[in-house]
């Protein structure tokens, strides 16, 4: 074939146009993979917060959108015997420093209390060695809630008046971390009927909590590593 610049054209289009359709695929491939990979760790963080049971877990699931929000609740049982709530919740009033935090929090019932038996991130984009740090395996925040009854919490870190030890140096992703285990706690009620809306338990940051919360993440702008 001779070579001429319209030959050209047509083979870089040609060679322009495989990548792309190469490229689409490849995208489909791992977009694919990665929704399922976070829907297995999903499936597995809903067992890990809940306690240890003989036989084949029941599930049953409930969804309720609160805005542009999901909070599902996983009602898991063993052997027709109740094991607990497993509740995937946002914090919807409370960014994290890098966007909101998405936790995974179990929730027993014990001598009518609502116990939290164990919390799990599911996703979070916090600052490594900071906010990060709730990932880590028995962090302040974690053990300010674990076996503790919900309803006894105060969702806000010490410091503004809650119940939350906050991470060093995080007081933002510490905040976030305490509003999305009032989103979850939120959850349970309604997946038990005990709230007609899920809504009405996600309005506890006051007005000046959110206005110190402005103002810590104004501080850490500036580069104040102390409030993240």
């Amino acid at each position: 074939m001779k070579s001429t610049l319209k030959n050209m054209v047509l083979v870089l289009f040609g060679i322009t146009a495989i990548a792309a359709l190469l490229v689409g695929l490849v995208n489909d491939i791992t977009k694919n993979t990665i929704a399922q990979t976070e829907q297995r760790n999903k499936d597995l963080a809903k067992l890990e917060v809940l306690p240890e049971f003989e036989g084949e877990p029941q599930l049953e699931e409930k969804s309720r959108k609160i805005g542009d929000f999901n909070i599902n609740v996983t009602i898991v049982k063993a052997q027709d015997q109740l094991v607990g709530y497993a509740v995937e919740a946002p914090s919807i009033t409370s960014n994290g420093y890098g966007d909101r935090i998405y936790l995974m929090v179990g929730f027993v019932e014990q001598e009518g209390k609502a116990v939290i038996n164990g919390v799990k991130v599911i996703s979070q984009k916090e600052t490594p060695g900071l906010g990060a740090n709730m990932t880590n395996e028995g962090n302040n925040l974690e053990r300010s809630v674990v076996g503790k009854d919900a309803a006894e919490l105060k969702f806000a870190v010490k410091k503004k008046g809650g119940s939350f030890d906050a991470l060093a140096g995080a007081t933002i992703s510490s905040s976030a971390y305490a509003n999305a285990i009032e989103t979850a706690y939120a959850g349970y009620l309604w997946a038990k009927g005990e709230l007609p809306s899920a809504e009405n338990a996600t309005s506890g940051a006051t007005k000046s909590t959110q206005e110190s919360e402005t103002n810590d993440e104004s501080e850490a702008q500036k580069g104040d590593l102390s409030n993240e």
